[in-house]
């Protein structure tokens, strides 16, 4: 089947946040509207109940992940590394098989690097990639699109936030729908 015609199974996915890192994202273009969607994707992801595992960049020179969305986590689990595709960390390719789950969904930085590498990295280990372009960020908007095109030509679905959280709802009046109307309304605020 067409992976653009697959609707996502909130119990197949897992949420990656790569790398939102103070010291890095600061260089980053659209800084505020990443923070804002990644930190959208962490709330659905709490009420669905979609683990969330967040990868950081060599800590000990490049800091830790960015408190104000870790903060949102209720069960944070950060992961170090020094690997572009976080597949390739013994730790976090373990982390990511010990859920059971083969659908990845992906925001953090740089888009053209991690972001795509490990995009790339889990497609050859069979996951489906569903990538949420508008919580993805990097140090121009050029290398931002070439890692989104690269990666929807590699066989990852290009999304947005929004699009992910409502095909996670599936329907409207449920509570998962009503606990996330605020949610909806800061993002379409923003």
């Amino acid at each position: 089947m067409n992976c653009h015609q697959e609707f996502l199974n909130r119990g197949d996915c897992i949420l990656l946040l790569v790398d939102i890192q103070k010291s890095m994202l600061d260089l980053c273009v659209d800084r505020d509207r990443t923070v804002l969607n990644a930190g959208a994707l962490i709330e659905a992801a709490e009420v669905f109940g979609i683990p969330v595992l967040c990868s950081v960049h060599n800590a000990g020179k490049l800091g830790g992940f960015l408190p104000e969305l870790t903060d949102k986590i209720s069960e944070p689990k950060l992961l170090d590394k020094m690997e572009f595709n976080c597949f390739e960390n013994e730790q976090i390719a373990r982390a990511i098989m010990e859920t059971g789950r083969k659908t990845l969904l992906l925001a953090g930085m740089e888009g053209h690097v991690c972001i795509f590498h490990t995009g790339v990295g889990a497609l050859r280990l069979g996951h489906r990639v569903h990538i949420a372009q508008d919580a993805v960020t990097s140090r121009s908007v050029s290398d931002k699109q070439t890692g989104m095109h690269r990666l929807d030509r590699a066989g990852a679905v290009i999304s947005s936030t929004e699009m992910m959280i409502f095909e996670l709802l599936n329907r409207a009046g449920t509570k998962e729908f009503r606990a996330l109307l605020p949610l909806f309304k800061r993002l379409q605020s923003s």
